[in-house]
């Protein structure tokens, strides 16, 4: 798929990004000629994504209950529509559940400037405790590129780890920047327990990343989580800028 050279429709018609953690407008950059954007929606399929799951001994995945693709979402957040949908039980304290796609339409061995806005379902409710973490707020939203494919990949002593730096957990890595956590709008004990809503997103110039020599890159989209117990996620949107730096 190519990064098109203009701004999405369903970007122009935001007339602001918001912060999902407090609520603010950070508006968005004038539109620059050295610019791409590319706009997600996972109700309209996953085709050409892949799933991966790392941080985990190899040959336990059914142990972990991994799961992944393309599914209805649940009723609060929308009848009829679907979502790409990521789920685990992080018995090893360390799970990352991740989807990758590659992209072409950037100049070949190019530095760009990436912005993220990412949009998912969540049933975390914010400050309640858990084993190991919490629900909410010790599961970490990542998101980045790599102009080669992420991959989980055996490290010869029996653990999947992933082959590109995302990081851990709270830290990003060279390849992977940290959007915010899990955690949703309602207090722990809520009795509303249905999946909410949640946006996130990146600063203007806050992760950079390089182009292969063909001008594709690697968008990786995942959630690395302290919490020891089940996390389900629910993609929905997502949307990058590159600036050519």
């Amino acid at each position: 798929m190519q990064i098109t050279g203009y701004i999405s429709a369903s970007l122009l018609l935001a007339s602001s990004w918001l912060l999902s953690a407090c609520g603010s407008d950070i508006k968005l950059p004038p539109v620059d000629p050295n610019s791409r954007a590319l706009t997600i929606d996972f109700n309209e399929g996953s085709a050409g994504w892949k799933s991966g799951f790392a941080d985990y001994p190899a040959g336990q995945e059914e142990f972990y209950e991994l799961s992944a693709g393309s599914s209805d979402l649940p009723a609060s957040l929308g009848t009829n529509r679907k979502g790409y949908k990521l789920s685990g039980n992080n018995h090893s304290d360390d799970l990352f559940m991740f989807i990758t796609k590659k992209f072409d339409g950037l100049e070949p061995n190019t530095r760009y400037g990436f912005q993220f806005k990412v949009r998912f379902g969540t049933n975390a409710q914010k400050n309640c405790m858990g084993v190991g973490g919490a629900p909410g707020e010790s599961v970490w939203i990542k998101a980045g590129v790599s102009k080669t494919e992420p991959l989980a990949v055996n490290n010869g002593a029996g653990d999947l780890l992933m082959n590109i730096d995302k990081g851990n957990q709270a830290v990003g890595g060279s390849d992977a920047i940290v959007l915010g956590d899990f955690a949703n709008s309602r207090e722990c004990g809520d009795s509303n327990i249905d999946y909410m809503r949640k946006t996130l997103q990146s600063k203007r110039g806050s992760f950079t990343g390089v182009t292969a020599e063909d001008g594709s890159i690697w968008i990786l989209l995942g959630t690395d989580s302290g919490f020891e117990s089940t996390t389900s996620i629910y993609f929905m949107t997502l949307d990058v800028i590159a600036t050519k730096l």
